[in-house]
């Protein structure tokens, strides 16, 4: 099958030119670092970054949200720069699966300040927490006289809920918080995928539903897309496949770079196989096609269906102006799709794809709109 990625990796978040990730352990420092670097401007919010803040007291915040993220009822992320420069701490906590709720905190160093790096993270733990743990409500709580964290609120579009006398502790001292609310998109389906039909073909956003599907799908097509796409591997478990699923969802939403439809069966909307487009090149106008098809549904242009059908939405209905489809040179299975679907063959490129560590020749094929009129 075509490259397409559907890597079992910790759930990271990409925020217009920032990186969210879970903290690892290896962070200590850097996260001290950045802290004290702050504690003028967020010490007089923050109680924790108190005078006497040490190394220790960053490991051990790492460890508490670790152990938040195993419970279930807090997902913290670091924010971090291209370069891996730690920028400050956001996540949601007090997450009640039961009300659909959570709390949004957040924090950004001193020298970092002033650059819209706490509204980019909060647009994308916020996708995230309606994506991926379904929430309907997220509260944002910050000192009445906190006027950064609450322009950040406002600029994130949370509504004003209004001021909460002793909602919150400051140094041991009751006070009034501000309290703002963020809410779901109102559609049934948030993911703002389209969907797309062609006789007895359906694409559509991925949803947790489809996971025992794709789940048996990949299972029993080791031998196929096994042979091509590294990531499936018989320890493909449900935990990489919701992983992927959600990661899908929020790439939709302009967080990340995957953005995958499955591909169904018109008729009983059942998964049968994935697409997508990824490797995005916008100052290009450019993107990658990928594509597979559960094996007990290949050869039945299914997949010369779907690449036809959304490489012409793509090509007329978004910015791209040139799509790939990059496909391991002995692949010719896929690569008898790309032809049939009217992708033109361009050329062999020396050690374009790495499979399984070594380097591979690939064929490269592209459409532009005019192959599709």
């Amino acid at each position: 099958m075509a490259d397409t990625t559907c890597s079992p990796i910790p759930l990271e978040l990409d925020a217009q030119g920032i990186r969210l990730r879970p903290w690892r352990a290896d962070d200590a420092d850097a996260l001290f670092e950045a802290a004290r670097e702050s504690f003028a401007t967020v010490s007089p919010w923050m109680p924790w970054l108190h005078a006497g803040y040490t190394r220790d007291d960053s490991a051990g915040w790492i460890a508490a949200c670790q152990a938040g993220r195993e419970r279930g009822d807090a997902y913290t992320f670091g924010i971090f720069d291209s370069s891996g420069r730690v920028l400050g701490d956001i996540g949601l906590n007090r997450v009640d699966p039961k009300r659909g709720s959570a709390n949004l905190g957040y924090w950004v160093r001193e020298s970092a300040q002033g650059h819209g790096v706490a509204t980019r993270a909060g647009r994308a733990i916020a996708a995230f927490g309606f994506q991926a743990l379904e929430l309907v409500r997220i509260e944002i709580v910050a000192a009445v006289d906190n006027v950064a964290s609450r322009r950040t609120a406002e600029t994130l579009g949370a509504h004003f809920d209004g001021i909460s006398p002793n909602r919150t502790l400051l140094h041991g001292a009751a006070a009034p918080a501000a309290v703002y609310s963020l809410l779901p998109p109102e559609h049934g389906d948030t993911s703002p995928g389209p969907v797309l039909e062609d006789g007895a073909l359906r694409l559509r956003p991925l949803r947790p539903a489809d996971l025992p599907a794709l789940y048996a799908s990949l299972h029993e097509s080791m031998d196929s897309i096994g042979r091509w796409q590294p990531w499936c591997t018989p320890k493909y478990s449900l935990q990489d496949g919701a992983r992927w699923i959600t990661q899908t969802r929020l790439a939709w939403q302009g967080i990340g770079d995957e953005c995958a439809l499955a591909i169904a069966d018109r008729t009983t909307d059942e998964l049968i196989g994935s697409i997508a487009l990824n490797h995005w090149q916008p100052e290009y106008g450019m993107a990658n096609l990928g594509y597979w098809v559960r094996q007990s549904r290949q050869e039945q242009g299914i997949a010369t269906a779907a690449v036809r059908t959304l490489a012409r939405h793509a090509l007329r209905a978004t910015e791209l102006r040139r799509l790939e489809i990059v496909i391991a040179e002995d692949n010719l299975a896929s690569r008898r799709v790309a032809e049939k679907a009217g992708a033109m063959f361009e050329a062999i490129a020396r050690r374009r794809l790495l499979l399984r560590g070594e380097p591979q020749d690939a064929a490269v094929y592209s459409f532009i709109a005019d192959d599709l009129r």
